[in-house]
């Protein structure tokens, strides 16, 4: 907020009778600010440098953070719950044979050619009868 011309005035008046009335206090409030750790002082941030120098550093921390979550692994997938009343174990395919040590219906065990569905039952084979 800067002053008006007439405020200025007056505060270099008040100046000028203070360095004439008590020239120490004068050179004391002189000095009172100039080694003042808050002052303004150029710090050189107001280039372009200091802010290429931050976009620089925002994208590679970007980068790394894409990179980061392309190569985490994911965790292993839970199986799916299973429906209540039905069994654990499902099976998807039909099995070709019967169970274990038991052959089909329309194979022949011994390999004889006896028991092939193609006969016709109703020929007798043995004529003596």
């Amino acid at each position: 907020m800067s002053l008006r011309e007439h405020e200025r005035r007056i505060l270099e008046e008040i100046e000028r009778q203070l360095r004439a009335d008590e020239p120490d206090l004068a050179e004391r409030l002189d000095s009172f600010g100039a080694d003042d750790p808050d002052a303004m002082a150029d710090s050189g941030l107001d280039g372009w440098k200091p802010w290429v120098a931050c976009g620089l550093i925002a994208a590679v921390t970007a980068g790394l953070l894409v990179l980061l979550f392309v190569l985490t692994p994911t965790a292993p997938q839970p199986p799916p719950p299973v429906p209540a009343g039905t069994s654990e174990t499902v099976e998807d395919t039909v099995p070709d044979s019967g169970p274990a040590g038991v052959a089909p219906a329309d194979e022949d065990p011994a390999g004889t050619g006896s028991g092939t569905v193609d006969e016709d039952p109703a020929v007798d084979e043995d004529p003596g009868r």
